[in-house]
């Protein structure tokens, strides 16, 4: 069955609203940041979104491109400044269930740029997830515990076809960069230079499928009676405790 697809670029008091809102009444939220870079204690945070509920993203730019200046702007609604903003909306996911996919890159640029620690509230990561239930992970598909690998391999069951969608956003993201006089290389992947309506859909469509791979693969953890080994046992808390911390 597919699911109708809601997203939001967050540039407004009433999309800020149903964004708080959408925070409040969802339990498991997917959360993901777009960077200027890799690195978390240099680059900065653009932009995140985040989705609790299949088919719906939001997506809030801090930092966005001017074409003209050929610099990043801060963004404001109403006066306030969307950093500030986000740090009170990060705050309010403290205490959720948070869905990340490479949790550790997140959390990192997180607490670094917006001083916010989510690192306890990191309730699975889809690659570790994927990783448990089936050690080959995506094979044969790309990367193979890269998030839209994992998404071709379980399109069906996602009720999407990934493979055309991905590879469409991929093309459209990577032209609109370009086209504004980005770089999209592997060493540099200027993605703040995207037209921020495509920026905006390729950041909600990651959480969006970040969310439908843990809830899909949560299924089959209950199937194998690997729930208290994942969350209990060794996978998380190793992760949130050990791996996390070191890599910091």
């Amino acid at each position: 069955m597919q699911i109708e697809k809601k997203y939001y670029t967050v540039q407004d008091s009433e999309t800020l609203k149903l964004m708080f809102q959408h925070i409040q009444e969802s339990e498991v939220i997917a959360v993901d940041t777009e960077t200027s870079g890799l690195n978390p204690r240099k680059n900065i945070i653009v932009g995140w979104s985040i989705s609790g509920d299949e088919g719906v993203g939001f997506y809030i730019p801090t930092q966005v491109w001017n074409f003209d200046k050929g610099v990043l702007e801060l963004q404001t609604i109403d006066g306030t400044s969307t950093e500030t903003i986000s740090k009170n909306l990060l705050k309010a996911l403290i205490g959720k269930k948070l869905v990340f996919h490479n949790a550790s890159f997140d959390v990192q640029f997180i607490k670094n740029y917006f001083g916010v620690d989510l690192l306890p509230d990191v309730w699975v990561d889809t690659g570790l997830l994927v990783h448990t239930v089936y050690e080959e992970g995506a094979f044969g598909f790309g990367n193979p515990f890269g998030l839209k690998s994992i998404a071709i391999m379980n399109q069906e069951a996602l009720g999407l076809n990934v493979e055309e969608a991905a590879n469409q956003e991929q093309i459209e993201l990577k032209e609109s960069i370009k086209k504004n006089g980005g770089s999209v290389t592997k060493e540099s992947f200027e993605i703040y230079k995207a037209d921020l309506g495509i920026l905006s859909k390729y950041a909600s469509a990651d959480t969006d499928l970040t969310l439908r791979i843990c809830n899909l693969y949560l299924g089959k953890l209950r199937e194998e009676g690997l729930e208290k080994f994942f969350f209990e046992d060794e996978v998380m808390p190793i992760y949130r405790e050990v791996t996390v911390p070191m890599e910091a």
